[in-house]
């Protein structure tokens, strides 16, 4: 009786493994997957630095005098740095009168300021790169490589459009401009 229970089990469990077999074999014959994201523009870290390289919002030119503007030699050195940029190749850049500022003169290509006197903003040096136009709003590009990149600019305190040295008067004198950045 031994004998014959142990083959009754063995053709048991080769049955069930042929059954196991065949299972494998008949499975699932396609698979449906979906796939998410978000498609995000990419971007940078950017920030206005001074001529020695540090972070800063204000481009302070000290004391000026009135034969500085006469000989509008008064010239302040800043650039647009760009870094930690993700998906991005280049950036366009557009400077705009900030809050509270106007052009100089309705088709002024310098930004208004008080006591007499405006700002010019440069792309590369003053006179000889190109004029940040505050009536027309030019853009400029920066090519972005590895990451990073930056634009060298120059501002220049003038007396403003429709005046004359005259009508500069002593005091405190801000002007707010803002650069709106496009990434490409």
């Amino acid at each position: 009786m031994r004998k014959h229970l142990t083959a009754l089990t063995m053709a048991i469990c080769g049955g069930l493994l042929s059954f196991a077999s065949q299972a494998q074999i008949s499975g699932t014959s396609s698979l449906t997957a979906t796939f998410e994201t978000n498609v995000v523009p990419g971007t940078c870290t950017a920030e206005i630095q001074d001529s020695t390289g540090n972070a800063s919002t204000e481009i302070n030119f000290g004391d000026v005098f009135k034969s500085d503007l006469t000989a509008k030699s008064r010239i302040e050195a800043f650039k647009l740095n760009f870094s930690n940029c993700s998906g991005v190749k280049s950036a366009t850049v557009q400077a705009t009168p900030g809050a509270g500022t106007t052009c100089s003169t309705g088709s002024s290509d310098k930004f208004g300021s008080t006591h007499g006197t405006a700002f010019e903003v440069w792309k590369g040096l003053a006179d000889t790169g190109t004029v940040l136009n505050c009536t027309t709003q030019p853009t400029q590009n920066v090519t972005i490589s590895s990451g990073s990149g930056s634009l060298d600019m120059n501002a220049r305190i003038v007396i403003a459009d429709g005046k004359t040295i005259a009508d500069v008067t002593p005091g405190a004198v801000t002007s707010l401009v803002t650069f709106m950045v496009t990434y490409q």
